[in-house]
């Protein structure tokens, strides 16, 4: 009695042990992260034509290039000043701890700051608007969020 007792225990552990390994056996895993599409990847994967397809949809294009005027010394021109301001205006919403969740779409052009997106309330709409307009060089903004 005792040896059908003993078998019994030790076939336990070994069919625990098989099922485990057996569902080891045939995963595939995807160890690759998604990437967005990019146009120096779209250069390098299609030449100049893949630039200019990826660049058709461009929601910046037109926008002149960025001259001087970041780390050098040299004068900002336009479009850095609006990137700039872009890059303040989302920080300054990321300070604000009643903001920081929000997703807002910032967009500036010649000083003057477009905002997109959603606010929970008419407050967080105003506020969102305030902290652009507190960013240095900023001429005008229209606050395009919606309440809801």
């Amino acid at each position: 009695m005792q040896k059908k007792i003993h078998r019994a225990a030790l076939a336990v552990p070994v069919l625990a042990t098989l099922l485990v390994l057996s569902a080891c056996g045939d995963r595939v895993e995807n160890t690759e992260m998604p990437q967005p599409d990019q146009p120096s990847v779209e250069i390098n994967r299609q030449g100049m034509e893949g630039a200019s397809a990826w660049a058709e949809n461009d929601k910046h294009r037109g926008a002149r290039p960025i001259l001087g005027g970041i780390g050098n010394g040299a004068a900002e021109d336009g479009v850095a000043v609006d990137a700039r301001i872009v890059t303040e205006v989302r920080q300054a919403l990321k300070r604000d701890a009643a903001l920081a969740a929000m997703q807002v779409d910032v967009s500036a052009q010649d000083g003057q700051v477009t905002l997109h997106g959603r606010a929970p309330d008419p407050a967080a709409r105003d506020r969102v608007g305030q902290i652009a307009e507190t960013v240095q060089d900023v001429k005008s903004v229209e606050n395009q969020l919606t309440v809801g």
